[in-house]
């Protein structure tokens, strides 16, 4: 037993402070341990807290989430303070909560932090403040006050310092695990929320074709949720169109950009525009849209099978490689910017004969892989890695290449785009 406790429980008439404080504490480890509405019973518990101890007014003062201020969440009294905040270090409340220390001021008007402009803008009068920190196992959490003493010479006692310690505890216990549960509670918001997110993404991503078909993509979130995507369709004319991209930024701000902007891409890439034309419409509505400094790096284009070409615009995205069956690679970089950023910009257009040869796009996330020694494997040791798995079937290839990105050090969402003009 807390030995403050202890003290109060020995050789205690029937019906003395002593017995009152222990019938309280009882009441009150109870009523808030199995409390669902930790607000309701903290106002009934501070009413309490008054009524044994005697004083005109009480209130609890709890540290807001970004720990700058300390806001009253429950009070009883002839004024309602609900809602106040106060900055940290603020009054004899704030005194408290930076000390560690419970405060007993016998006349407020004396000391120093007394906070004069509350009873200014209230109309009450405080003459002696009894104040404690509620603290749990992550530091103070707040702070209870008591003010003015009925009875007596109208002063707080050292009995009362203790009595009031002894009721802070499970006061702090029951606010620490309702913050510890609404913590959990929020967190499972959020993952059920990423989990929408994801499936959101994975639905957008398009469904594996027959064994032949000459595009394939892979894509490989660094988390949850990924700011990448690739896409590909057929149009009526027998083109493949194919479009790749790269939000800036991560979590779920970046994956519903990604998201808006795969189904822009499919929706102006259904009209068969020249790839310049594709991304002039995504860049223009992206700058009228988007804000907070956010942009899409990608590359669209279309394959045709009928004469092995493949016609791209790239916007900010790294460097797309064609490699022939020689083994050469000819890279061909961005000569547009991200999308999102300038309204009213040209992408020009790039082409390249893959009759013998394959086009490879990829995210930063590639280039970005570490090696065994820490650093990023950038363009030269992607183009190593494609050559490692040239020799293999295009499903293969890609497998083989995202397996050993896989087993390096990933920094970002890897997505990988393979057209193969010999499929």
């Amino acid at each position: 037993m807390n030995a403050e406790v202890a003290t109060l429980a020995g050789n205690v008439p029937e019906h003395g402070l002593e017995y009152r404080v222990l019938g309280l504490l009882a009441e009150l480890s109870q009523s808030l341990a199995v409390s669902l509405d930790i607000d309701r019973t903290l106002a009934r518990a501070v009413q309490r807290i008054a009524e044994c101890m005697n004083a005109e007014a009480a209130s609890l003062f709890l540290l807001d989430a970004e720990g700058t201020l300390l806001e009253c969440r429950a009070c009883h009294g002839p004024v309602d303070i609900s809602g106040l905040k106060l900055a940290l270090g603020t009054g004899i409340v704030g005194r408290a909560l930076e000390s560690g220390q419970c405060q007993m001021v016998r006349d407020a008007r004396l000391d120093p932090d007394f906070a004069g402009r509350i009873d200014a803008r209230t109309g009450f009068d405080t003459r002696s403040v009894l104040c404690t920190p509620l603290v749990s196992s992550r530091g103070p959490i707040g702070v209870l006050q008591v003010l003015n003493k009925r009875d007596g010479s109208g002063l707080f006692e050292e009995s009362d310092r203790d009595v009031l310690r002894v009721l802070a505890a499970p006061t702090a216990l029951a606010v620490s695990n309702a913050q510890l549960i609404g913590e959990l509670m929020e967190q499972n918001r959020i993952k059920r929320e990423l989990q929408l997110a994801r499936r959101m993404q994975r639905s957008l991503l398009p469904k594996r074709r027959r064994e032949h078909w000459p595009v394939r993509g892979v894509n490989r979130p660094a988390r949850e949720i990924s700011g990448d995507w690739y896409d590909y369709f057929e149009l009526p004319d027998g083109r493949i169109a194919f479009a790749i991209g790269d939000v800036a930024g991560k979590g779920l701000d970046a994956a519903l950009l990604m998201v808006r902007c795969a189904s822009l891409l499919r929706w102006a890439g259904k009209d068969g525009l020249h790839p310049s034309l594709w991304l002039e419409r995504i860049n223009n509505e992206l700058c009228e849209t988007v804000s907070g400094g956010m942009f899409v790096c990608a590359a669209v284009g279309y394959f045709d099978p009928a004469t092995h070409t493949a016609l791209w615009a790239n916007a900010g995205f790294p460097p797309a490689l064609v490699r022939d069956r020689a083994g050469e690679f000819t890279s061909y970089r961005a000569e547009g910017p991200p999308l999102g950023i300038v309204p009213g910009i040209g992408y020009p257009v790039q082409t390249a004969d893959l009759s013998n040869a394959s086009l490879y796009l990829f995210s930063d996330g590639v280039t970005d892989v570490r090696d065994a020694e820490r650093r990023p494997i950038g363009l030269d040791g992607v183009r190593a890695l494609f050559s490692r798995h040239a020799g293999t079937s295009p499903d293969a290839r890609l497998r083989g290449i995202i397996g050993e990105l896989r087993g390096m050090r990933l920094q970002d969402d890897t997505t990988l785009l393979l057209v193969e003009g010999g499929a």
